[in-house]
Protein backbone atom coordinates (compact mmCIF):
# COMPACT_ATOMS: atom_id res chain seq x y z
CA UNK A 1 0.00 0.00 0.00
CA UNK A 2 1.62 3.33 -1.48
CA UNK A 3 2.38 5.89 1.94
CA UNK A 4 -0.77 8.17 2.76
CA UNK A 5 -3.09 5.62 2.37
CA UNK A 6 -4.83 4.71 6.10
CA UNK A 7 -6.59 1.98 6.82
CA UNK A 8 -9.27 1.99 9.63
CA UNK A 9 -9.36 -0.14 12.59
CA UNK A 10 -12.18 -1.62 14.14
CA UNK A 11 -12.38 -4.63 16.98
CA UNK A 12 -14.87 -7.24 15.92
CA UNK A 13 -17.41 -6.56 18.10
CA UNK A 14 -17.47 -2.90 16.88
CA UNK A 15 -18.41 -1.10 20.07
CA UNK A 16 -18.49 2.42 17.96
CA UNK A 17 -21.93 1.42 16.67
CA UNK A 18 -25.19 0.86 17.97
CA UNK A 19 -25.53 -2.26 16.19
CA UNK A 20 -23.76 -4.86 15.60
CA UNK A 21 -22.53 -5.55 11.88
CA UNK A 22 -20.86 -9.17 12.02
CA UNK A 23 -24.26 -10.25 13.65
CA UNK A 24 -26.49 -8.77 11.35
CA UNK A 25 -23.79 -9.86 8.18
CA UNK A 26 -24.53 -13.24 9.72
CA UNK A 27 -28.11 -13.30 10.08
CA UNK A 28 -28.37 -12.10 5.92
CA UNK A 29 -25.99 -14.68 5.07
CA UNK A 30 -28.89 -17.33 6.80
CA UNK A 31 -31.64 -16.20 4.11
CA UNK A 32 -32.15 -17.36 0.87
CA UNK A 33 -31.51 -13.64 -0.74
CA UNK A 34 -30.92 -10.58 0.99
CA UNK A 35 -29.97 -7.02 -0.03
CA UNK A 36 -27.02 -6.79 -1.71
CA UNK A 37 -25.87 -3.45 -0.36
CA UNK A 38 -26.92 -4.25 3.42
CA UNK A 39 -23.54 -7.24 2.87
CA UNK A 40 -21.70 -4.53 1.60
CA UNK A 41 -22.31 -2.12 4.42
CA UNK A 42 -21.59 -4.57 7.19
CA UNK A 43 -18.80 -5.51 5.86
CA UNK A 44 -18.11 -1.24 5.94
CA UNK A 45 -19.05 -0.82 9.23
CA UNK A 46 -16.69 -3.28 10.21
CA UNK A 47 -13.81 -1.16 9.01
CA UNK A 48 -15.26 2.40 9.49
CA UNK A 49 -16.71 2.00 12.81
CA UNK A 50 -18.97 5.24 13.19
CA UNK A 51 -20.74 4.41 9.73
CA UNK A 52 -24.55 5.19 9.76
CA UNK A 53 -26.21 2.25 7.78
CA UNK A 54 -29.75 4.08 7.60
CA UNK A 55 -28.00 7.12 6.71
CA UNK A 56 -25.72 5.60 3.97
CA UNK A 57 -29.02 4.06 2.68
CA UNK A 58 -30.66 6.96 2.24
CA UNK A 59 -27.26 7.75 0.44
CA UNK A 60 -27.90 5.28 -1.96
CA UNK A 61 -31.61 6.39 -2.26
CA UNK A 62 -30.48 9.61 -3.05
CA UNK A 63 -28.30 8.47 -5.81
CA UNK A 64 -30.48 6.53 -7.00
CA UNK A 65 -33.25 9.53 -7.31
CA UNK A 66 -30.95 11.02 -9.95
CA UNK A 67 -31.42 8.69 -12.59
CA UNK A 68 -33.17 10.05 -14.93
CA UNK A 69 -35.63 6.95 -16.18
CA UNK A 70 -34.91 3.00 -15.48
CA UNK A 71 -33.11 2.13 -18.41
CA UNK A 72 -29.77 0.65 -18.71
CA UNK A 73 -28.28 3.34 -20.29
CA UNK A 74 -29.35 5.91 -18.08
CA UNK A 75 -27.97 4.27 -14.60
CA UNK A 76 -24.63 4.22 -16.29
CA UNK A 77 -24.55 8.01 -17.44
CA UNK A 78 -25.65 8.57 -14.21
CA UNK A 79 -23.28 6.67 -12.25
CA UNK A 80 -20.20 7.13 -14.89
CA UNK A 81 -20.56 10.26 -16.24
CA UNK A 82 -22.93 12.60 -14.36
CA UNK A 83 -21.52 11.61 -11.26
CA UNK A 84 -17.87 10.76 -11.85
CA UNK A 85 -17.79 7.20 -10.44
CA UNK A 86 -14.40 5.34 -11.44
CA UNK A 87 -11.92 2.63 -10.97
CA UNK A 88 -9.19 3.51 -8.86
CA UNK A 89 -6.69 2.88 -10.57
CA UNK A 90 -3.75 4.71 -8.75
CA UNK A 91 -4.23 3.47 -5.25
CA UNK A 92 -6.14 -0.28 -6.26
CA UNK A 93 -5.31 -1.61 -2.98
CA UNK A 94 -6.38 1.13 -0.36
CA UNK A 95 -8.79 -0.90 1.85
CA UNK A 96 -11.29 2.00 1.33
CA UNK A 97 -12.27 0.67 -2.46
CA UNK A 98 -13.93 -2.15 -0.91
CA UNK A 99 -15.94 -0.13 1.99
CA UNK A 100 -19.26 0.44 -0.03
CA UNK A 101 -19.35 3.89 2.12
CA UNK A 102 -16.21 4.83 1.14
CA UNK A 103 -17.15 4.42 -2.35
CA UNK A 104 -19.88 6.06 -2.42
CA UNK A 105 -17.93 9.08 -0.80
CA UNK A 106 -14.71 8.89 -2.34
CA UNK A 107 -16.94 8.00 -5.99
CA UNK A 108 -14.07 5.66 -6.57
CA UNK A 109 -13.65 1.79 -6.07
CA UNK A 110 -12.35 -1.52 -7.49
CA UNK A 111 -14.61 -3.11 -9.77
CA UNK A 112 -16.74 -5.81 -6.88
CA UNK A 113 -17.78 -2.66 -4.69
CA UNK A 114 -18.26 -0.45 -8.33
CA UNK A 115 -20.44 -3.55 -9.19
CA UNK A 116 -22.38 -3.91 -5.94
CA UNK A 117 -23.20 0.24 -6.38
CA UNK A 118 -24.42 -0.36 -9.57
CA UNK A 119 -26.43 -3.54 -8.78
CA UNK A 120 -28.12 -1.70 -5.85
CA UNK A 121 -28.66 1.74 -7.65
CA UNK A 122 -30.07 -0.22 -10.69
CA UNK A 123 -32.50 -2.13 -8.30
CA UNK A 124 -33.65 1.40 -6.94
CA UNK A 125 -34.76 2.40 -10.43
CA UNK A 126 -36.15 -1.07 -11.36
CA UNK A 127 -32.96 -2.07 -13.58
CA UNK A 128 -31.60 -5.24 -13.57
CA UNK A 129 -27.89 -6.21 -12.69
CA UNK A 130 -26.75 -9.14 -11.83
CA UNK A 131 -22.51 -9.85 -10.64
CA UNK A 132 -20.58 -12.02 -13.09
CA UNK A 133 -17.55 -13.49 -10.85
CA UNK A 134 -14.83 -13.09 -14.13
CA UNK A 135 -11.54 -14.32 -12.55
CA UNK A 136 -9.32 -11.13 -11.70
CA UNK A 137 -12.27 -8.80 -13.06
CA UNK A 138 -15.26 -8.97 -11.37
CA UNK A 139 -17.80 -6.89 -14.07
CA UNK A 140 -21.85 -7.33 -14.06
CA UNK A 141 -24.75 -7.90 -17.02
CA UNK A 142 -28.10 -6.86 -17.69
CA UNK A 143 -30.61 -9.95 -16.30
CA UNK A 144 -32.76 -8.88 -19.73
CA UNK A 145 -30.05 -8.69 -21.80
CA UNK A 146 -27.66 -11.82 -20.68
CA UNK A 147 -25.06 -11.33 -23.59
CA UNK A 148 -24.19 -7.85 -22.70
CA UNK A 149 -21.39 -6.87 -20.12
CA UNK A 150 -20.32 -4.21 -18.43
CA UNK A 151 -17.34 -3.20 -17.01
CA UNK A 152 -18.17 -0.99 -14.16
CA UNK A 153 -14.13 -0.44 -13.36
CA UNK A 154 -14.18 0.99 -17.20
CA UNK A 155 -16.57 3.75 -16.65
CA UNK A 156 -19.18 1.13 -17.51
CA UNK A 157 -17.71 -0.09 -21.30
CA UNK A 158 -20.34 -2.46 -22.75
CA UNK A 159 -18.42 -5.85 -24.00
CA UNK A 160 -19.79 -9.43 -25.80
CA UNK A 161 -18.45 -12.03 -25.35
CA UNK A 162 -15.50 -11.59 -27.13
CA UNK A 163 -14.80 -8.79 -25.50
CA UNK A 164 -14.50 -10.30 -22.34
CA UNK A 165 -12.36 -13.33 -23.02
CA UNK A 166 -10.00 -9.99 -24.24
CA UNK A 167 -10.32 -8.97 -20.24
CA UNK A 168 -9.91 -12.08 -18.91
CA UNK A 169 -6.25 -12.01 -21.18
CA UNK A 170 -5.40 -8.95 -20.44
CA UNK A 171 -5.83 -9.44 -16.66
CA UNK A 172 -4.67 -13.08 -15.88
CA UNK A 173 -1.85 -13.58 -18.71
CA UNK A 174 -2.25 -15.11 -22.09
CA UNK A 175 -1.09 -18.83 -20.50
CA UNK A 176 -4.44 -19.39 -18.56
CA UNK A 177 -7.42 -20.56 -20.44
CA UNK A 178 -11.00 -19.14 -20.30
CA UNK A 179 -14.40 -21.02 -19.60
CA UNK A 180 -17.84 -20.33 -20.51
CA UNK A 181 -18.08 -20.86 -16.79
CA UNK A 182 -16.58 -17.60 -15.98
CA UNK A 183 -19.12 -15.58 -17.23
CA UNK A 184 -22.14 -17.23 -15.01
CA UNK A 185 -23.82 -14.94 -13.13
CA UNK A 186 -22.97 -15.52 -9.38
CA UNK A 187 -25.35 -15.27 -5.57
CA UNK A 188 -24.89 -12.39 -2.85
CA UNK A 189 -23.21 -14.94 -1.20
CA UNK A 190 -20.08 -15.25 -3.29
CA UNK A 191 -20.14 -11.84 -3.80
CA UNK A 192 -19.74 -11.03 -0.18
CA UNK A 193 -17.09 -13.95 0.31
CA UNK A 194 -15.24 -12.41 -2.52
CA UNK A 195 -15.05 -8.99 -1.39
CA UNK A 196 -13.91 -10.13 2.21
CA UNK A 197 -10.96 -12.09 0.24
CA UNK A 198 -9.96 -8.95 -1.52
CA UNK A 199 -9.91 -7.28 1.91
CA UNK A 200 -8.16 -10.49 2.96
CA UNK A 201 -5.53 -10.07 0.93
CA UNK A 202 -4.95 -6.72 1.20
CA UNK A 203 -4.35 -7.00 5.40
CA UNK A 204 -2.15 -10.04 5.35
CA UNK A 205 -0.18 -8.06 3.19
CA UNK A 206 -0.10 -5.50 5.49
CA UNK A 207 0.03 -7.38 8.50
CA UNK A 208 -2.85 -5.51 9.69
CA UNK A 209 -4.16 -8.21 12.58
CA UNK A 210 -6.55 -5.97 13.98
CA UNK A 211 -8.87 -5.57 10.78
CA UNK A 212 -7.46 -8.83 9.87
CA UNK A 213 -9.77 -10.63 12.50
CA UNK A 214 -13.13 -9.18 12.00
CA UNK A 215 -12.50 -9.93 7.87
CA UNK A 216 -11.55 -13.71 8.60
CA UNK A 217 -14.51 -13.56 11.52
CA UNK A 218 -17.01 -12.88 8.27
CA UNK A 219 -15.33 -14.66 5.76
CA UNK A 220 -15.69 -17.82 8.37
CA UNK A 221 -19.65 -17.19 8.24
CA UNK A 222 -19.37 -17.55 4.71
CA UNK A 223 -21.06 -20.99 3.14
CA UNK A 224 -17.80 -21.79 1.51
CA UNK A 225 -15.83 -21.31 4.17
CA UNK A 226 -12.92 -23.87 4.79
CA UNK A 227 -11.33 -25.46 7.97
CA UNK A 228 -7.85 -23.32 7.04
CA UNK A 229 -9.46 -20.07 7.11
CA UNK A 230 -10.95 -21.02 10.48
CA UNK A 231 -7.50 -22.14 11.50
CA UNK A 232 -6.23 -18.79 10.05
CA UNK A 233 -8.91 -16.60 12.20
CA UNK A 234 -7.94 -19.26 15.20
CA UNK A 235 -4.12 -18.60 15.11
CA UNK A 236 -4.87 -14.08 14.26
CA UNK A 237 -7.25 -15.14 17.65
CA UNK A 238 -4.06 -16.23 19.41
CA UNK A 239 -1.75 -13.27 17.87
CA UNK A 240 -4.51 -10.52 18.91
CA UNK A 241 -4.34 -11.95 22.54
CA UNK A 242 -7.58 -13.68 22.19
CA UNK A 243 -7.01 -16.80 23.52
CA UNK A 244 -10.04 -18.13 25.28
CA UNK A 245 -11.39 -17.61 20.98
CA UNK A 246 -8.62 -18.93 19.54
CA UNK A 247 -9.05 -22.31 22.08
CA UNK A 248 -12.66 -22.67 21.04
CA UNK A 249 -11.51 -22.31 17.23
CA UNK A 250 -8.89 -24.74 17.70
CA UNK A 251 -10.71 -27.32 19.73
CA UNK A 252 -13.49 -27.34 17.38
CA UNK A 253 -11.38 -28.18 14.30
CA UNK A 254 -9.72 -30.66 15.99
CA UNK A 255 -12.52 -33.17 17.01
CA UNK A 256 -13.74 -32.26 13.31
CA UNK A 257 -10.11 -33.23 11.80
CA UNK A 258 -10.26 -36.45 9.19
CA UNK A 259 -7.05 -35.62 7.89
CA UNK A 260 -4.89 -35.92 10.93
CA UNK A 261 -4.28 -32.80 11.68
CA UNK A 262 -5.83 -33.14 15.02
CA UNK A 263 -2.66 -33.62 17.32
CA UNK A 264 -1.63 -29.99 15.70
CA UNK A 265 -4.71 -28.38 16.36
CA UNK A 266 -4.94 -30.05 19.85
CA UNK A 267 -1.39 -28.56 21.12
CA UNK A 268 -2.56 -25.12 19.11
CA UNK A 269 -5.85 -25.25 21.66
CA UNK A 270 -3.43 -26.51 24.58
CA UNK A 271 -1.38 -23.39 24.01
CA UNK A 272 -3.92 -20.48 23.61
CA UNK A 273 -5.52 -21.83 27.08
CA UNK A 274 -2.23 -22.02 28.70
CA UNK A 275 -1.51 -18.14 28.17
CA UNK A 276 -4.92 -17.49 29.47
CA UNK A 277 -3.12 -18.12 32.82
Amino acid sequence: MPSGSESPKAEIDCPAVAWNPVEKFGQLLQGEEFALEEGALCIAACGCPDMDLDAELEKLDALADLCDGASRERVLLSLFGDLGFHGNREDYYDPRNSFLNEVVRRRTGIPISLAVLTIAIGERVGCEFEGIGLPGHFMIRDRNEPDVFIDVFAGGALLDVRGCQELFRRVNGEGNGFHPAYLAPVGHSSIMERMLGNLRAVYVQQRDYANLEWVLEMRTMCPSATPEEVKHLGMVNLERGRFDEAARRFEELAAAAENGDGGQLQRLAALARSRMN
